[in-house]
């Protein structure tokens, strides 16, 4: 639950209060909904269990973000919808390492959390309509990583796409 207040924290404010200001957002709430938009037979698919399903922030509403949570072992999957653009993650302090990727017509880039000491996470920004959809993955534990965090965001990003909004 601390995981998804901190990616919260680490896409909105410079402070770790739980609540994203809406400096350099867009007016109003996302229309995506990712608890509600993504189908379960996508999330089988990304080895996520829907019944995980966990909407919020300890099922607490942010304003201006919608987000959903999954997992299957170790393996966490976040999806946040956002009206903050692609300048205003790149903006935020508490991110790092930006690599632009290749989502077709979409512009994006892989990035971590600074406060990722052990890089068991990574998270893709994408290009969105008011905003912008991040999709994170996060390794908890202390076994040994299979894949690199980076890699997974990338694959489960591409997998999910047709899903989001243009």
């Amino acid at each position: 639950m601390a995981f998804g207040a901190l990616m919260l924290a680490g896409c909105g404010s410079e402070s770790v209060a739980g609540e994203a200001e809406a400096v350099g957002a867009g007016s109003g709430e996302p229309v995506f909904s990712p608890c509600d938009d993504i189908p379960d037979e996508a999330l089988r698919a990304l080895g996520v269990d829907p019944a995980t399903e966990s909407p919020d922030v300890m099922g607490v509403k942010q304003p201006g973000w919608s987000i959903c949570k999954w997992h299957e072992g170790n393996k966490f999957l976040s999806v946040f919808a956002t009206n903050y653009t692609l300048d205003d993650v790149r903006a935020n302090k508490k991110n790092e390492e930006f690599v632009p990727v290749d989502l077709g017509e979409r512009s994006g880039f892989t990035y971590r959390e600074a406060s990722d000491d052990e890089r068991r996470n990574c998270d893709v920004a994408l290009e969105s309509s008011g905003g912008s959809i991040l999709v994170s993955i996060a390794f908890l534990g202390t076994e040994p990583l299979a894949e690199e965090p980076c890699s997974v965001a990338l694959s489960t990003t591409r997998q999910l796409e047709a899903h989001f909004p243009a």
